[in-house]
C-alpha cells in the first residue's frame, strides 16, 4: 500500500504543479491573442475533452502533468515528439512570446508563495529548537565543526555575511553547502570571531554536515523514522512515527546524540528475545513483542531506523505576517536553489543532491500520510524548484526558448523552423542525459543493494 500511496501522491503533486505551470503559458497566450491549439491535462492519447473557441481542452492517457500547444511560439516538445509541427512562421511580437514563456515559471513561483503563505497562516508543527537562537551546546568529535575549532557556548551570528538568527537558518545553510568553505561569525564570551568550516557531505542526499548541536535536554526518546519491509518490527506491528518508550522493561530516553546507541544497546541486551516493547502512537500507549534478527556480523536488529523525537511547536501567523514569512521563505529558497544549480554546473555539488521520481514519490507519500499541511509545504518547495529549473537555458525548457528568443533579437530576425527543430533535438538529448543520471541516482538511493547487478 505504501508504493500505491506514494504513486498516487506523486501523480497528484506533479499534475497540480505542471498543469498550473502550463496554465500560466495558456493565460498569457490567450491574453495576447495567440491561437492555442491544445490545453491537455496529461500526455499521450486523448481520452476525452471539449473543443471551445479554437482550443481542444482535453484529458490525456498519461497522468503526469500536462502541456499547452500555442501556435506561433515555434516547435515545442509536444509537436516534435508527435511529428506534427503545423507552424510556418512565428506570430506576434518577440516580447509577447517572451512573456508567454516566462508566465509558466512565474506561475510556479506565485503558487509557491501562495502555498507557503497558507502553511504559515494555518500553522505547521516544527521542532522547537529550530526557532531558537543558534547557541552551540555540543561539538561532535572528529567533525568539521571540531576541526574548525567551534566551542560549546558559541552563538552563530552569521554565515558568509548573512545573519542566522535561528537554528533553522544555520542548518539550512550548512545542509545546502557541502564541500563549500563557509565563513562563520560567532560570538564567544562577549567577543566576536570568524571561523572557517567546510561542511562534509553526508546522507544519501549529499547534505552538508558540520557536527554542531543545540541543547535538546536529556529527556528525548527515539521515534521510528522507517520500518523495513519484512523486518521483525513490521511483523510486530510497529509503524513510522511510533515513539519507543521502553525495550524489555528498560526505559529509552536521554540526549538526542545518545538515543540511537541506547536503543541499539537495549535491543542487544534483550536478545535473543522475544521481548516486550512499549511505544506511543497518536497519544496512546501500546505494547508489542518483538523477535529480533541476528545479522551476519553478530549484532541483533529489529529492522527500524530511529531518530530523536524532539519537542515540537506550531508555527502560526496572522494572514499579513504569514504572507511576509511566505515571501521570506520563497526568497531564501530561491537564492539557495540558484546556488545549488550553479554549483552543479561548476562541478562543486554532487548529482546525488538531485531528487528524481522515486524520491519525490516517497516525500509526497510521507507528507500526505502526515497531513494536508505538510503536503502543501512540500508542493510549495517543489513548485519553486520547478519554476527555477524551467528557466535554465537548455533547449526544450522555457529558459532555452527564452535564450533562443534573445539570439533572434540580437540577429534581428526569426530563425527558420528547421533550425529551431534541430536546436530542440539537441535539447532533448541534453535533457535525456540529465534524466538518465537523475534516475540512476534515484534508484541507487532508494532500491536495496541486492537488487543491483553491479
Amino acid at each position: 500500500m505504501t508504493i500505491v500511496g506514494n504513486t498516487i501522491a506523486l501523480l497528484f503533486v506533479l499534475s497540480v504543479l505542471v498543469v498550473l505551470h502550463e496554465f500560466g503559458h495558456f493565460a498569457v497566450a490567450k491574453a495576447f491573442g495567440f491561437p492555442v491549439e491544445v490545453f491537455s491535462v496529461g500526455f499521450g492519447k486523448r481520452l476525452f475533452g471539449r473543443k471551445w473557441r479554437g482550443t481542444d481542452y482535453r484529458v490525456s492517457a498519461i497522468p503526469l502533468g500536462g502541456y499547452v500547444r500555442v501556435i506561433g511560439l515555434g516547435p515545442d516538445e509536444s509537436t516534435l515528439a508527435e511529428g506534427t509541427s503545423k507552424e510556418t512562421h512565428a506570430v506576434g511580437k518577440r516580447w509577447q512570446r517572451g512573456l508567454i514563456l516566462v508566465a509558466g515559471p512565474l506561475m510556479n513561483l506565485l503558487l509557491a508563495l501562495a502555498l507557503h503563505t497558507a502553511v504559515f497562516a494555518i500553522g505547521v508543527s516544527v521542532p522547537a529548537y529550530e526557532l531558537e537562537p543558534p547557541v552551540v551546546k555540543i561539538v561532535e568529535a572528529r567533525s568539521p565543526g571540531a576541526d574548525a575549532r567551534f566551542l560549546p557556548g558559541d552563538r552563530i551570528v552569521s554565515i558568509d555575511g548573512k545573519p542566522t538568527p535561528r537554528w533553522r537558518d544555520v542548518q539550512f545553510v550548512f545542509g545546502m553547502n557541502a564541500r563549500e568553505k563557509l565563513k562563520v561569525e560567532v560570538e564567544r564570551q562577549g567577543a566576536r570571531t570568524m571561523l572557517e568550516v567546510v561542511p562534509k557531505p553526508s546522507t544519501k542526499y549529499d547534505l552538508g554536515y558540520v557536527g554542531l548541536l543545540p541543547d535538546f535536554g536529556r529527556s528525548v526518546r527515539p521515534r521510528i523514522a522507517m520500518v523495513l519491509s519484512g523486518s521483525p518490527a513490521q511483523a510486530a506491528g510497529l509503524k513510522n512515527g511510533d515513539v519507543i518508550l521502553s525495550v524489555a522493561g528498560k526505559e529509552i530516553r536521554g540526549a538526542p546524540e545518545e538515543v540511537f546507541s541506547t536503543f541499539v544497546s537495549a535491543v542487544g541486551g534483550a536478545a535473543p528475545g522475544p521481548f516486550p516493547m512499549v511505544y506511543l502512537r497518536s497519544g496512546k500507549t501500546f505494547t508489542t513483542r518483538v523477535q529480533p534478527r541476528r545479522d551476519p556480523d553478530g549484532s541483533w536488529k529489529v529492522g527500524v531506523q530511529v531518530v530523536p523525537d524532539l519537542p515540537e511547536i506550531v508555527e502560526r501567523f496572522p494572514i499579513g505576517q504569514a504572507f511576509v514569512e511566505g515571501w521570506r521563505r520563497v526568497e531564501s529558497d530561491f537564492r539557495m536553489t540558484l546556488s545549488v544549480i550553479g554549483r552543479l554546473f561548476r562541478g562543486k555539488a554532487s548529482m546525488r543532491s538531485m531528487s528524481g521520481p522515486l524520491d519525490i514519490a516517497k516525500f509526497s507519500g510521507e507528507a500526505a500520510r502526515t497531513g494536508a499541511v505538510p503536503l502543501v509545504a512540500l508542493m510549495a518547495a517543489i513548485s519553486l524548484q520547478l519554476g527555477i529549473f524551467n528557466l535554465v537555458p537548455i533547449p526544450v525548457l522555457d529558459g532555452g526558448h527564452l535564450f533562443l528568443l534573445g539570439l533572434e533579437g540580437l540577429a534581428r530576425r526569426d530563425f527558420s523552423l528547421k533550425v529551431k527543430e534541430r536546436i530542440l533535438q539537441v535539447g532533448f538529448l541534453m535533457i535525456l542525459a540529465l534524466i538518465t543520471v537523475v534516475l540512476y541516482n534515484d534508484f541507487a538511493k532508494n532500491l536495496p543493494a541486492k537488487w543491483w547487478p553491479f
